[in-house]
């Protein structure tokens, strides 16, 4: 074979490897930018963001919304919903990519800041709806109803919201289990997890993971 053509042959080789490699590893690689993007810099607070280096092969696949809902009706999986600036997200989401990690298990992400609705109580104690959420947001509080803590400062129980982050796991459309924030002990999300917090984290997501990967039964039964 001639030289020129050798050199052509490995070079295409190359790309096609390039190419598959970057084909499997887009949603992790977009995945690490956008979070790490914000290491070392100011939130709005003033407060400095949690450092983040997660690996290439975290197994993150992004998800519109109308797949979220999807899942939640008949899917198995695990759900995570954040954004990066969420100090909260940044804290939590090395402990659940480990456990995800060590299971070889995926991770369904969506970024939910823009999709929620936002309301408040006006000036004669009504409750006022300042933005619209989304029509799958909507789906997504009626699914999670039970499993939701009312929205903050509107003093209507009836009325949930989906703060951030939370994680699902769902098991042929069966909710099993759902956490939203770190733990109970964490007052600041800018504050790492003392290693008690983080192996009381880890037990949780592990028993979550436990209830999509060997239950055989739902949370309410067989």
């Amino acid at each position: 074979m001639k030289k020129g053509l050798k050199v052509l042959l490995c070079l295409f080789c190359v790309m096609t490897l390039t190419a598959c490699s970057f084909n499997l590893t887009k949603d992790e690689a977009k995945f690490k930018k956008e979070y790490e993007s914000l290491n070392g810099k100011k939130s709005e607070s003033g407060k400095t963001y949690h450092t983040l280096d997660f690996d290439d092969n975290t197994n993150v696949i992004y998800q519109t919304e109308e797949e979220i809902v999807t899942l939640l009706k008949e899917g198995t999986g695990v759900i995570y919903l954040g954004f990066p600036e969420c100090p909260w997200c940044r804290i939590m989401l090395p402990v659940l990519l480990d456990v995800l990690e060590e299971a070889d298990e995926s991770l369904y992400y969506l970024n939910a800041k823009e999709i929620r609705d936002e309301k408040k109580l006006d000036e004669n104690k009504e409750i006022v709806t300042t933005k619209k959420g989304t029509k799958s947001y909507q789906e997504m509080l009626k699914l999670l109803d039970e499993y939701l803590d009312p929205y903050e400062g509107l003093n209507d129980s009836s009325i949930k919201r989906i703060y951030l982050p939370t994680v699902i796991f769902v098991k042929d459309g069966v909710i099993q289990t759902v956490h939203s924030g770190t733990v109970s002990s964490q007052e600041d999300p800018y504050k790492s997890l003392t290693d008690s917090e983080e192996d009381e984290l880890e037990a949780i997501f592990e028993n979550g993971l436990s209830s999509i990967t060997n239950a055989t039964c739902s949370r309410n039964g067989c």
